[in-house]
């Protein structure tokens, strides 16, 4: 890990865990990398604006503890000859269950494409690389879900001043309120509508309705907070 100053205190993230590098740049597609995890975090390459949303939303998910790019799986074809098929994304979850996911345009979903995958599954879970793979498209872009997880992503630092007052006003709070009034009480306007979602994304807070996080919504005390 690199560290950028002499107190040790800013540090870049890691390299990618993938068993394939990234495209740098194209003239023919989006291409890009994203930090996920805490702390400095780890890069995730992207090599198109599909699996940056697919990145976004699983990462987002409370289930999902863990997430990598390009994971290298060898699978043999009717004739026994071993191809290489790199996985887009891989999410392990919480309760220990590996899903795959192969990213694709619509567009680029075929019947040749779809038989491959499913011999790709079969072979991955018998050897208990996965326990599922499933194809991920632009139908699987929820508009809610994926604003929601924008969100989360970019308040994903944790503010040592702003967080201990959102925390402190959660702990008090009774019954369902929203989220501008919490705000409100923290006094910190931007600064504590950032932590108050970071209590939404950590469990602590949690929305009444489905629907894109804002000052209107509705929210109450899923668990208790620590001040």
């Amino acid at each position: 890990m690199s560290d950028l100053s002499i107190g040790g205190d800013v540090r870049l993230p890691e390299p990618s865990r993938g068993d394939r590098a990234t495209q740098v740049g194209s003239t023919q597609h989006f291409t890009g990398g994203i930090v996920l995890g805490s702390g400095p975090g780890f890069r995730t390459g992207l090599e198109s604006h599909l699996e940056a949303q697919g990145t976004l939303l699983l990462a987002a998910r409370p289930e999902v503890q863990d997430l990598v790019e390009q994971v290298r799986f060898d699978w043999f074809d009717e004739d026994g000859e071993i191809h290489k098929h790199y996985i887009d994304l891989v999410a392990t979850e919480r309760d220990g269950t590996v899903i795959g996911y192969a990213v694709r345009p619509l567009e680029q979903v075929n019947d040749a494409y779809l038989a491959q995958l499913a011999r790709v599954k079969e072979q991955a879970v018998a050897q208990g690389v996965l326990d599922d793979f499933r194809l991920f498209t632009a139908r699987d872009v929820c508009p809610v879900e994926f604003f929601n997880a924008k969100l989360f992503h970019s308040v994903r630092r944790p503010d040592c001043f702003g967080d201990p007052v959102a925390r402190d006003v959660v702990g008090r709070m009774t019954g369902v309120v929203t989220i501008e009034s919490l705000v409100e009480q923290t006094g910190l306007d931007g600064m504590g509508f950032r932590a108050l979602v970071r209590l939404i994304r950590s469990g602590h807070l949690q929305m009444v309705s489905y629907e894109r996080i804002d000052h209107s919504s509705l929210v109450f005390k899923a668990k208790e907070v620590r001040a």
